[in-house]
Parts: structure tokens; sequence; C-alpha cells
């Protein structure tokens, strides 16, 4: 018996490689390494990022490189309770939008929803959900990629410690969850989680899920329109796209210098593969190193030619053409326009 036709489209896997998380856990890690062992240039060797790059504004990364820097500093460090200690340590000012968010909601569970939608340090990592029972609120946390226990456990602990210690900051520093179910084995000495949750703490559990009471706590700072304010602009940011990671190693390569790019072989020895496998991976991913090249080309020209009045010269020197006739030629095949017709819509 054939089953019946469905018009239903399967929901997209999402993927492992695609570079659309904030780099708050991987900077996190890094300076912790570097406290402890003075160079986090390890950590991050072969990934295609340098501890430099964490502190960049617009740099993001993708679940594979941080898992990959997980477990290298789980191991560097000896501690496979990392994400635990550095998430009830965390920067509070590092979640930014969602922490003013969940500072304007009217009460804890309006914070929790906003908090467990937009969570930065772990927002495409996991994903957080939350479920009612008995009139208790719980957080539900369940890993978008099954790949490791030990990253998904790290993930996890970090997650639940930094919800907590956000509550406590937003609500009051006298509040703590009711309980914590973890499905990872008991450690030997449980007592570190129940210091850093306040409450008590189950191992071995069937999911992983931080209870609260069933009290809305009300927020001193709540304002209505900030908090909705926040969510709008959370919303907006959660649905811009992103390139994989291969793709933007190869991008922040490019910009670096559009006047004298690095070739391939640089690129593909900056990330530890062969120059054959790079050539293989973009092949795969239906790139091509001079589409990408021509696409930054593209983008610094256009830039430079509605930011400023530099002459064509110099806009094509820093675009990296050889001369303003090639330049022309390219805004050409790119706008199917001039350049001073493009000036003169900008003026």
């Amino acid at each position: 018996m054939t089953s019946p036709p469905t018009d239903r489209v399967p929901t997209p896997q999402p993927r492992a490689d695609r570079v659309d998380a904030e780099p708050l856990i991987v900077r996190c890690i890094a300076r912790e390494v570097a406290r402890r062992h003075g160079n986090a240039a390890a950590l991050c060797r072969g990934l295609g990022f340098t501890p430099a790059d964490l502190e960049r504004i617009d740099f993001r990364v993708s679940y594979a490189q941080t898992g990959r820097v997980i477990q290298r500093a789980v191991q560097m460090l000896g501690d496979p309770h990392l994400g635990l200690r550095l998430g009830a340590s965390f920067s509070l000012v590092s979640w930014g939008l969602c922490l003013v968010g969940m500072m304007a909601s009217a009460g804890l569970h309006e914070a929790l929803a906003l908090a467990l939608d937009f969570m930065p340090s772990t927002e495409r990592f996991l994903h957080l959900r939350r479920h009612e029972e008995d009139g208790h609120l719980a957080a539900v946390a369940e890993p978008v990629y099954e790949e490791n226990d030990e990253v998904a456990r790290f993930l996890v602990e970090h997650a639940f410690a930094a919800l907590t210690r956000a509550c406590r900051f937003v609500v009051g520093p006298w509040h703590a969850p009711q309980r914590v179910e973890l499905s990872a084995a008991a450690p030997l000495d449980p007592r570190g989680h129940e210091r850093v949750f306040g409450c008590p703490v189950r191992f071995g559990c069937h999911a992983d899920r931080l209870v609260f009471d069933r009290v809305d706590h009300p927020i001193a700072t709540a304002d209505a329109l900030v908090a909705r304010q926040c969510r709008h602009q959370l919303e907006q940011r959660a649905g811009a796209a992103a390139p994989s990671d291969l793709e933007a190693v190869i991008v922040r390569a490019l910009r670096a210098d559009l006047r004298s790019p690095p070739g391939m072989a640089a690129i593909a020895a900056s990330i530890n593969i062969s120059e054959r496998t790079l050539r293989r991976r973009l092949l795969d991913a239906d790139l091509s190193y001079a589409g990408l090249l021509d696409q930054e080309r593209m983008r610094r020209a256009l830039a430079l030619l509605s930011a400023s009045s530099a002459p064509m010269a110099r806009v094509a020197e820093q675009a990296g053409f050889s001369d303003a006739r090639s330049l022309r030629r390219a805004i050409k095949r790119w706008t199917g326009r001039t350049p001073s017709a493009l000036r003169r819509d900008e003026a």
C-alpha cells in the first residue's frame, strides 16, 4: 500500500559548517586558555582564524569550528565540566541586546522566553524550548548536532549556567531554579553543579531541563516598548543568511589585502589542508576562488565609489585592479552602468 502524496516541504537540516554564530563561547574559551597557558594560538590552529579574529565585531564561527575548540580546550585544561564553569562566570554584557531585552521584560517568564529564542552564546547550537508542566516552567535543551557527547555536554552545561546567572541579574541575586535535570552521568563530586545552580541537580535523566518555579517574578527594569524593540531586532538578525566556514575563511583572507590577495596554496595552508582538497571543497560547494575574489572586489569598489569622491585610479588600486580602465569595465559588468552614473545617483 502506497502512502498518500503530501505537499509538505521537508525542513532543511542545519549545516555544521555554516558561519552564523557569534563567537562568544570560543572567545571565552580562548581567554581562559590564554590565562592558564599564556597563549591560545594552538586552540585555533588549522581552523581558519586566530585569537585576534575573535575580537572583531563582524566575526562569526560555525558549529564545526566551535566544537573543535571545545574539544581541544577540555583536553588542554583537563576540565570535563569547563562549560559549567565558564557559563557561571560569563560576562553579562556579552549577551548585548538579548540581555537588554530580558531586563525590559515584564517578568521572569517573558525574559526566559526571549533568552530561549535568542541566547547568543548557544543560539545556533542548541534547540532551547519552553515546557510547562504542573504549573512549572522548564527550559529544555536539545543539541542541534548529535555528533559528540563531550561537545553537547559543554553546550548544555554552559547554557544552563549562563541562563541561571542572567536570571539572577534581572530578577535578583537570591533567585535560583527549582532543580536541574541533566542527561549526562553524575560527576565524581556533584557539589560543583549544586553551587552553580543553587538547587538540586539530577544526573542520568532522559532530557536536559532547567526547571523554574511557577511564580512569574516581576522585573524592576521592565519597559514593554524596549522589550518589543529588542525582540524585533533580534528576529531580524536571526533571519540573516550566512556563508559556510570555508567561504568565510577565503573571504576573510581576500579582504585583508585585495591589492595582493593570497593564493589558493596559502589559504589552504592556513587551514591545514592541501590546495587540491581546497579546490575540491570549493567545487562541492559550488564556489570558486575567482568568483569570491570578484565578489569582494565588487563590494570594495562600490563601497568606495558611494562613500567618497576619490579618483578612479585610487579606487581601482584599493579594490585590487591594475588600472582605472579595468575597474570601469568591471563596474559596467556588475551593474550595467558607468561609475559616473552610480556616483550621480548617490549624490
